[in-house]
């Protein structure tokens, strides 16, 4: 049976320190927003964010209410000593200060979910005019959507940033 290389071991071997900035940069798995993550032990176990783990290794645990923040706004950085605890909204106020608070732009085509172009969605909008029966049901058989996405179109609750004319 192959014994599990231990976390701590496996912690201090993916990260990459950076001498003027004092950062630990994170060079294992890294999320979206930039934090790294690690396995916590065995595949059965979940993940957890590497600032996080470093925290508990060097710090101790984390109290259940907090979270763990970057001094240094880095978010790959995995330094005890850039590491702090906080709350929730300081740590909103923290990711603003630090500009890290992108927030993509996914109304509607944008969004990579979509399956409805604009010039679509105004066809059906100029569509609902008709009041024809089946309608709704016609649009959503011929743009490969859900009726009730048709439906809600037309009551002004999806694609609402176009300012169509209902």
């Amino acid at each position: 049976m192959e014994r599990m290389i231990p976390l701590a071991t496996r912690f201090h071997a993916k990260y990459e320190p950076i001498p003027i900035a004092g950062c630990w940069i994170w060079t294992g798995a890294v999320k979206e927003s930039g934090h790294g993550v690690i396995g916590l032990g065995a595949r059965k176990d979940r993940l957890d964010r590497a600032h996080r783990v470093s925290y508990r290794l060097h710090k101790g645990e984390i109290p259940r209410h907090l979270n763990v923040l970057h001094r240094c706004g880095v978010a790959a950085c995995v330094n005890p000593e850039h590491l702090y605890l906080g709350t929730q909204k300081e740590n909103a106020r923290d990711m603003i200060a630090h500009g890290r608070h992108y927030l993509p732009d996914n109304r509607g085509e944008r969004a990579t979910w979509s399956k409805l172009k604009e010039e679509q969605v105004k066809e059906i909008v100029a569509a609902k005019a008709t009041k024809k029966k089946g309608t709704g049901t016609a649009l959503a058989a011929r743009f490969g959507v859900h009726k009730s996405t048709i439906y809600q179109i037309w009551a002004g609750a999806n694609w609402t940033y176009l300012k169509l004319d209902k």
